[in-house]
């Protein structure tokens, strides 16, 4: 009987030992790592895999020693680099993880080698560890990083680069317009006056060409911000129309608005990119027809406290096919490649119109029949304004009032041809103009002087125009001044340079080329706007 169990007992063992064999065989065949150890964390079980990628400690590998022990020595080894320098620290934390697994971590090795460790309990407190090479991974993760770090410094040097570009074509374009419209204005001939309407129509063609350009990179990018304010969809409807009666009228055409909504339907939403929209589907529609009319038909419906809207511009125009519709609102495409040399444009007027409406969270669609007329439809859905919506106000010139003392103006311009521009424009007022060229003599200026308004360039020598307005607001805090009125003539118009001269303390500002026009209007609305004791405006 006991030769019998003796027997038993061997046979057990041998099949043990043959199941140890077979386990360590299939486990040795695996292309990860792969450790067992007891509930004293001494080792049972490792595959070739795993003293592969510890080969750094693994001559110390064998049944019953301690995990710990092992790890003390990679580390004395220089084997992990985040352990240098805090080596105890790091074991403890090492073997917290060990003893409470809590899921994947990830583990750097000195030859440049990033292990994926899963460590999982049984239910007798054993450790079953897998150990997965991860190197070739991280490598393409750090290779994209690095790749996106890269597209990111690209995309804002090509920033950097377009808002150098504006600024360098928008200065001397600056001084063509301006000074040109100035010259409009004087005694001329008709000749003169022909030519002199030649110089503007040029020069103003390259400004609207540069102004898409522009505004295609900075919604390219993202970077377009939307304001929020009350706004009357008639009134905006009206207003965008009657920019275009006096074009639409040269060419003998008809152009309606037909306005149908809630009585006088008010919503909140940014008047300017409406408008933008409005006026470029009106200006395509004036262009591209030669005869017959054009419609600007407004639909507002309520539904609760959102308001649907749906402007639709129809024409009867040249038309175009299905086709050339859909590569009407591509980049720098046009229906026709004609169209470009007779009508001029970029192509970009409908993706920018497209691209606007789209960040609203409307839609932008076209039909049209070739030699019959298109249709341009836009739909949007807006909230319903809690307020009445305050009409947009015409800008009123200094030169319908009179002035109860003649103010004083500070001009900060670099630019000999932009300060001439300003001087030409402001020549008919009765006020005083003092110019500087510089930030930082504005900023002397200034504190020397009590002046009412200040036009200031952004791009200057020695101190630039957001550091002078900046030094300005502080010194007048510091002495308890009273608020000088700043306005910004830049050539950086992007929304992000306006909220930094707005941040610095700027009042208005002004995009270059700047019109005549607007100055006259800003220097009533900031002049005007003075206390009695100061500057202040009669009817005249």
């Amino acid at each position: 009987m006991d030769s019998l169990d003796a027997e038993q007992r061997r046979s057990a063992e041998t099949s043990e030992t043959l199941n140890e064999q077979r386990l360590r065989r299939a486990i040795d065949v695996l292309p990860d790592g792969i450790v067992i150890l007891d509930e004293e964390r001494r080792y049972v079980l490792w595959n070739r895999r795993y003293a592969e990628i510890y080969h750094h400690s693994a001559d110390l590998f064998a049944p019953g020693k301690k995990f710990e022990d092992t790890l003390r020595v990679g580390v004395a080894r220089g084997a992990y680099p985040e352990a240098a320098g805090r080596e105890e620290a790091w074991l403890a934390e090492r073997l917290t993880l060990l003893n409470a697994p809590a899921g994947r971590h990830e583990q750097q090795l000195t030859d440049g080698r990033w292990i994926l460790i899963e460590e999982h309990k049984t239910v007798d407190n054993w450790v079953v560890g897998v150990r997965v090479d991860i190197t070739e991974m991280k490598q393409k993760a750090q290779a994209l990083e690095a790749a996106l770090v890269r597209v990111a410094e690209s995309d804002r040097a090509k920033t950097r680069f377009l808002a150098t570009m504006s600024h360098e074509i928008r200065t001397p374009l600056n001084g063509v317009i301006g000074i040109a419209d100035v010259l409009s204005r004087t005694g001329l001939s008709a000749e003169q006056q022909e030519l002199v309407g030649a110089i503007l129509d040029s020069a103003r063609t390259l400004n609207h060409l540069l102004s898409d350009i522009l505004e295609f990179s900075r919604l390219d990018a993202a970077k377009v911000a939307l304001t929020r304010e009350p706004l009357d969809v008639a009134e905006l409807a009206r207003r965008s129309a009657a920019l275009f009666a006096p074009s639409a009228q040269a060419k003998g055409l008809a152009l309606s608005v037909d306005v149908e909504t809630a009585p006088a339907l008010a919503v909140v939403g940014d008047r300017a990119r409406l408008g933008q929209i409005l006026n470029n589907l009106l200006s395509n529609a004036v262009k591209f027809t030669d005869k017959g009319e054009i419609r600007l038909s407004v639909r507002g419906e309520t539904r609760g406290d959102q308001a649907a809207l749906t402007f639709t511009v129809s024409d009867t125009g040249v038309g175009f096919s299905p086709e050339e519709c859909e590569r009407l609102f591509r980049a720098f495409e046009q229906a026709d490649t004609s169209t470009t040399r007779r009508h001029g444009g970029t192509g970009l007027g409908l993706t920018i119109c497209r691209q606007l409406t789209e960040l609203m969270g409307g839609r932008l669609t076209a039909t049209s029949t070739p030699g019959e007329g298109s249709q341009f439809r836009l739909e949007v859905e807006l909230p319903v304004a809690q307020a009445p919506a305050r009409a947009a106000e015409a800008d009123e010139g200094p030169t319908a009032r009179a002035w109860t003392r003649p103010p004083r103006v500070l001009l900060a311009e670099d630019n000999p041809t932009n300060r001439k521009v300003v001087q030409l424009m402001l020549g008919g007022l009765d006020l005083q103009l003092d110019w500087v060229e510089d930030g930082a003599a504005a900023v002397e200026a200034a504190g020397r002087e009590a002046y009412d308004l200040i036009l200031m360039d952004l791009h200057m020598p020695r101190m630039d125009g957001l550091e002078a307005i900046a030094e300005i607001r502080r010194t007048e805090l510091r002495n308890g001044r009273a608020r000088t009125p700043i306005v910004v003539l830049s050539a950086d118009v992007d929304d992000a340079q306006r909220l930094r001269t707005a941040a610095v303390g700027a009042d208005d500002h002004l995009g270059k080329p700047i019109r005549a026009d607007e100055l006259l209007g800003c220097l009533a609305r900031q002049l005007c706007a003075a206390p009695e004791d100061e500057v202040s405006c009669a009817s005249g």
